[in-house]
């Protein structure tokens, strides 16, 4: 099997470092606070987060996780934060469906059993029941069935897809009902940081200090060659520090693509011969070139979306440029108006393309970044 894991949450030996953050999370949640977590895609947020509530779980609390990803209405949050809270198996199925037909007036809970014998849950709507109303008696429950022995965790991920629900009803309606609970500690989580900063920050927004930020950096370089030298050499493979490093560095310390790339040399070498191998930066770059050439289709397809103004910009940023703004830049690439780029950069964090980091743009995917510079 392989040794290194990307594309999915991760646990287990394939999760690493993370020791800081992982205590400040659980600690903050046990101090019955919410926390807002953000941070760029694939840097591992719900890798850590489901460890988080892994450890919250051997505490004694019961957890809940929920991707707003899936979420499209209100109905499809009643629906699949009730499967959520069903899951995580707190009390019995029977126990749990009367508590809820005893809450939550707008749906009629019940088990159902597969071939096997198995359990689920599912419901169905009472017909003509306000659904506002649903709502918070569905945000309500954890609350109304948790004791000051047993609270509950409840982790929002993708959280800044609320915005997308009806407005900012949703949102809204949302923090009046968790601004009440006592027994309940929330996680926020999500990718696109200039949002949720927005959400938590801006005084005229419904989330405003409902939380305590907290920021997720890369991994360091140093433990990311410990993470790498360690599962290399479970398959009698070396490698050496400059080149862990030269691979950490080619894709910007992201653990995600840290992983893929290993992953890929790994498969590359392993069909060899048993003896020991020693990966070369040659053969880092082969991993990486083999990358490019799978998500080829999908790169071509991002950059023929863009405008032509857009794909200076992007040819400018992959070649290193710092200051985006300035006049030598826009003689240089002839970019126009800093107003024009600004649109334009926009547009491109709002995609997930790229990321404000410190008052600097980065790219989300660094492989993407790559590919660039081969191509435009």
């Amino acid at each position: 099997m392989n040794p290194f894991h990307y594309g999915n949450i991760v646990s287990g030996e394939y999760f690493y470092d993370r020791k800081e953050e992982l205590e400040r999370i659980v600690q903050t949640l046990k101090g019955g606070n919410n926390l807002m977590l953000y941070a760029p895609r694939r840097y591992g947020k719900s890798s850590l987060v489901a460890k988080a509530l892994n450890e919250l779980r051997k505490d004694g609390f019961t957890t809940v996780y929920i991707d707003f990803m899936s979420v499209y209405s209100r109905e499809t949050f009643i629906k699949n934060y009730t499967s959520a809270i069903a899951e995580q198996q707190s009390m019995s199925f029977e126990k749990l469906v009367k508590k809820m037909a005893g809450l939550i007036q707008g749906i009629v809970p019940a088990i159902s059993f597969d071939h096997m014998g198995s359990p689920s849950f599912s419901f169905s709507w009472v017909e003509g029941h306000d659904t506002e109303q649903t709502l918070k008696e569905t945000i309500d429950f954890p609350e109304k069935v948790s004791t000051g022995e047993k609270r509950w965790i409840i982790a929002f991920d993708e959280f800044q897809e609320i915005t997308k629900l009806n407005g900012e009803s949703f949102e809204k309606i949302l923090r009046s009902c968790i601004q009440h609970h006592k027994n309940v500690s929330y996680l926020f989580l999500g990718s696109r940081t200039h949002v949720l900063k927005d959400m938590f920050n801006n005084k005229n927004r419904a989330f405003y200090n409902a939380a305590m930020l907290m920021n997720i950096d890369t991994i360091s370089d140093a433990d990311s060659l410990v993470y790498l030298t360690r599962r290399f050499g479970k398959f009698n493979m070396v490698i050496d520090e400059p080149t862990a490093n030269y691979l950490i560095h080619k894709v910007a310390s992201i653990p995600y693509y840290i992983q893929f790339v290993a992953a890929e040399i790994w498969q590359q070498l392993i069909g060899g011969d048993l003896g020991q191998k020693t990966i070369s930066i040659q053969q880092v770059d082969t991993a990486i070139n083999s990358i490019l050439n799978i998500k080829a289709d999908y790169y071509w397809e991002l950059i023929n979306k863009q405008t032509n103004y857009r794909k200076k910009i992007l040819f400018a940023l992959s070649h290193g440029v710092d200051e985006v703004f300035s006049k030598s830049t826009a003689e240089k690439y002839r970019l126009g108006p800093a107003s024009t780029t600004q649109k334009a950069l926009d547009t491109f964090i709002e995609e997930g393309i790229i990321e404000r980091i410190n008052n600097k743009y980065h790219f989300s995917d660094p492989i993407f970044k790559l590919f660039l510079i081969q191509h435009l």
